[in-house]
C-alpha cells in the first residue's frame, strides 16, 4: 500500500463510520440542503438583494447577503425537516435502517471523493507519478472516476484521458 492508498483506506472509513452515526436521512438531508439552498439562492438573491437595498448601499454586498440569506435559510429548513423525520423513524424503531443505510450512503460518499482524489491527482500529476501508478486501489476507483471525469471542463477531461491511458498501461505491467 502506498500514501494513495492509505489516503483512500481512511476516507472511506471516515465517511462509513460518519455515515452510521449520522444515518442516511441526515447525510440525505444535509445533501438536498446544500443542493436546494444553492439552486433557491442562485434562482432568488435579486429579489432579496433588491429589497436590502433600503438597507445596504453596496450592491455587492446586498446580493452576497441576499444569496447567504437564501442559502442558509433553505439549508435549515431541511435541516429540520430531516431531524423531524429521523425522530419519526426512531418513534417507529426504524433507526436501524437509518443507520445502515447511512453507512451505505457513506460508503458511496467515500467512493465520489476518493475518485475527485484520483482524478485530480491523475491530472496534475505527471504521467510517472508513483502515487497513483502504484497503487492497489486506483485501478479499481478508475471505473467510477472516468465515468465522473465526462463532467470536468474540456481541457482537464483530455489531460485526465491521456495520462489515464498511461497509467492503464503501467497498471498492465504489474
Amino acid at each position: 500500500m502506498n500514501p494513495f492508498d492509505i489516503l483512500v483506506s481512511i476516507i472511506f472509513g471516515f465517511c462509513l463510520i460518519r455515515g452510521i452515526f449520522r444515518g442516511l436521512v441526515k447525510e440525505l438531508s444535509s445533501i438536498i440542503g446544500v443542493i436546494t439552498g444553492y439552486y433557491a439562492a442562485y434562482s432568488y438573491y435579486p429579489h432579496v438583494a433588491k429589497f436590502l437595498s433600503k438597507w445596504i448601499s453596496v450592491v455587492d454586498y446586498s446580493r452576497l447577503i441576499g444569496f447567504l440569506v437564501i442559502f442558509i435559510g433553505v439549508f435549515l429548513i431541511i435541516s429540520i425537516l430531516g431531524v423531524i423525520i429521523k425522530y419519526l423513524m426512531s418513534i417507529a424503531f426504524l433507526g436501524w435502517t437509518d443507520r445502515i443505510s447511512g453507512g451505505i450512503f457513506g460508503l458511496i460518499k467515500g467512493l465520489l471523493i476518493a475518485s475527485v482524489l484520483f482524478i485530480v491527482f491523475t491530472t496534475f500529476l505527471s504521467k510517472n507519478a508513483s502515487l497513483v501508478k502504484d497503487s492497489v486501489v486506483a485501478p479499481h476507483l478508475s471505473h467510477f472516476s472516468t465515468q465522473m471525469a465526462k463532467i470536468v471542463n474540456k481541457d482537464m477531461k483530455h489531460e485526465f484521458a491521456d495520462k489515464f491511458e498511461g497509467l492503464k498501461k503501467a497498471w498492465k505491467k504489474h
